[in-house]
């Protein structure tokens, strides 16, 4: 996981928490806040453990997640802390009396605490947030790596 103020440059500081300038490391680490999630959803050891300041994180940031709490696959990550999901979905057609394949792409908040962690083809949950920026309203609360077990073809002798 990257630093964020060696990243930066910058020396930002978590709202709602008053410090000393002399404070030392073990006073800054136990006066971290941490929010409370809904839904059983667990704060990971990453967020509580680190020094990063995000404001859009749903851990230790200023994000209520109030909406929805959708699953899809990671399909882009070429963004800084911003990730592309695929949600994918079944439609019924009643004319042809089949299901039809329909996608739809989200742009994702992806906190710092998950950095390194979550990658391209891997399952994550999100939820449905306030508008974050022009493109973003929902950031990523779990993920589940992709499997790679049985998935390849064994070469046997004929």
């Amino acid at each position: 996981m990257i630093d964020s103020t060696v990243k930066y440059k910058i020396f930002p500081e978590q709202t709602g928490i008053s410090l000393s300038p002399y404070a030392t490391a073990e006073e800054i680490k136990q006066s971290r806040r941490i929010n409370k999630m809904r839904d059983g959803f667990v704060v990971p050891k990453t967020a509580i453990d680190a020094t990063y300041v995000d404001k859009k994180c749903p851990f230790t940031g200023d994000v209520r997640v109030t909406g929805k709490i959708f699953e899809g696959v990671v399909y882009k990550m070429k963004a800084d802390k911003t990730i592309v999901v695929r949600i994918n979905r079944l439609v019924y057609n009643k004319k042809y009396r089949r299901f039809g394949r329909r996608h739809t792409n989200v742009s994702s908040h992806m906190s710092p605490c998950f950095e390194g962690l979550i990658n391209v083809g891997d399952t994550v949950i999100c939820g449905e947030t306030r508008r974050l920026s022009k493109t973003k309203s929902s950031v990523v609360l779990d993920f589940k790596k992709k499997s790679t077990e049985g998935n390849f073809k064994r070469l046997e002798d004929f």
